[in-house]
C-alpha cells in the first residue's frame, strides 16, 4: 500500500478515527513553500470540542490526527513571497533548542525557504506511524527535542 492509498478519515463522522502523538518537550514542524493566499480557508478552519480544549481541522486530518491542543500551535510566515525558515520558526518560540537540527532537516528537504510553518509543541508526530509525511500544502520536517529554557532566540546576535 502506497501512501496515496492510505484512507483517510472523515472528521465530521469519524472524530475517534487518528493518531494521537502527544509528548512533553517535543515539537513537530511542518513547512510549506506553496503560496499562503492559495490555500483554501477550508484547510485551516478548526473544529473545537472538549471544551475548546481540542481541535481538528483539514490539516489534521491529511496527517490523520485525531486531534490537536490549539494553545500549543503556532504558525508563521509570509503572506506574499518566501521567507528563511529560521526566521519564521524563531518567531514561533523563543527557544533555540530544536532550531539546528530544525534547519539540517529543512536543507535536507530543500526547505529553507518557506511560506510558512507550523509548530506543534508537546506532540512527537511520527510519518511512520501515520505513514504521511506531507499533503497538497505541506511537508513534515520533523519531531524535535524541545527545552523551554535553553538560550532564547530572541537574543541571538544574527
Amino acid at each position: 500500500m502506497t501512501q496515496d492509498d492510505l484512507p483517510v478519515p472523515d472528521i465530521q463522522s469519524a472524530p475517534e478515527k487518528g493518531l494521537l502523538f502527544a509528548k512533553k518537550n517535543k515539537v513537530s514542524v511542518w513547512a510549506s513553500q506553496h503560496p499562503y493566499a492559495d490555500i483554501p480557508d477550508e484547510y485551516f478552519e478548526e473544529i473545537f470540542f472538549k471544551n475548546n480544549t481540542r481541535a481538528k481541522n483539514r490539516w489534521s486530518e491529511n496527517y490523520l490526527i485525531r486531534y490537536f491542543v490549539p494553545d500549543n500551535m503556532e504558525t508563521n510566515g509570509a503572506h506574499e513571497g518566501t521567507i528563511d525558515i529560521q526566521t519564521a520558526a524563531g518567531q514561533c518560540s523563543c527557544s533555540s533548542s530544536f532550531m539546528v537540527n530544525l534547519l539540517s532537516k529543512a536543507k535536507k528537504n530543500n526547505m529553507q525557504q518557506v511560506s510558512w510553518v507550523i509548530l506543534l509543541f508537546e506532540y512527537e508526530y511520527s510519518a511512520k506511524l501515520s505513514g504521511v509525511a506531507q499533503d497538497e500544502y505541506t511537508t513534515f520536517l520533523g519531531a524535535f527535542n524541545y527545552d523551554a529554557d535553553s538560550d532564547s532566540l530572541l537574543g541571538e546576535a544574527e
